[in-house]
């Protein structure tokens, strides 16, 4: 069974609440809302919610309705009522049990019409909030992109500025043409940050990574997050040339030389 958190944001207790939850699923979660409090508080406060929603957004079904329904109540009444003396030993009782069965229908259809046209107001409800709920989580994502990416600028802005920073073009090879990325090097900071912005895209099982050659041996400097345009990199002392391999997602221990996209002496 999933963890909680994960029940939580996938909707789990909302299908389940609606009564949507595949039955193999059931058991289950009703198992974890027994053991766990703080599941089981969750899907009260959400059954709480699903309730003020809607009560406050409840629509008062047609008048017809209701007055159709009694309407046929007050008819099959007055048929008791009108029935010959003669006749009433023997039919009346009947009349009247038949009578009250319709009563109890009756209120029964009108109590039933009046939950599902709650629930379809409800229901309405609930989509809205999920689609107002949608668009606040993509301006939220916009804004914390667009406050990523001012970060990611003034980061660039004062390693430029710093006099100390040495700057390299590394030019993408045939198998990135056209690629291109800037490193800032500083040795006095011992900082290296890269420019990777006009790296071309890689497959999602594929991924950019700096390593610095010292002596021969190509040394790990970190996977490039292609999701950034600026990223900063592990500073590699006496690192004789920079070099940029594409490697398997997540990145290599040893780099893929046959894999060298762009590279340049320090």
């Amino acid at each position: 069974m999933k963890d909680r958190k994960t029940i939580i944001e996938s909707g789990m207790l909302e299908m389940y609440l609606l009564g949507l939850l595949p039955d193999e699923q059931v058991t289950s979660l009703e198992k974890m809302l027994a053991e766990d409090e703080v599941l089981a508080q969750k899907y009260a406060e959400i059954e709480q919610d699903f309730e003020n929603v809607s009560l406050e957004n409840a629509i008062q079904p047609p008048d017809f309705i209701k007055e159709d329904l009694f309407a046929g109540i007050r008819e099959d009444y007055s048929e008791v009522r009108t029935l010959p003396r003669e006749d009433a030993s023997n039919e009346k009782p009947v009349k009247k049990s038949q009578t009250f069965m319709w009563i109890a229908a009756s209120l029964a259809a009108l109590f039933l019409v009046s939950s599902l046209w709650m629930f379809l107001q409800w229901d309405t409800t609930k989509t809205d909030l999920q689609v107002t709920q949608q668009e606040l989580n993509t301006i939220k994502s916009q804004i914390e992109n667009l406050q990523g990416a001012l970060k990611d600028s003034q980061l660039l802005a004062d390693v430029v500025k710093d006099p100390n920073t040495l700057q390299y073009a590394l030019k993408g090879n045939d198998k990135i043409p056209g690629g291109f990325a800037t490193a800032y090097i500083n040795h006095e900071e011992k900082s290296a940050i890269v420019n990777v912005q006009k790296l071309p895209a890689l497959p999602e099982d594929k991924t950019y990574q700096m390593w610095g050659d010292v002596d021969g041996e190509m040394i790990n400097m970190g996977v490039i997050d292609k999701s950034k345009d600026v990223v900063i990199l592990q500073y590699i002392d006496e690192a004789t040339s920079l070099n940029i391999t594409i490697e398997p997602a997540g990145g290599s221990d040893h780099a893929t030389v046959s894999q060298l996209v762009t590279n340049v002496y320090l």
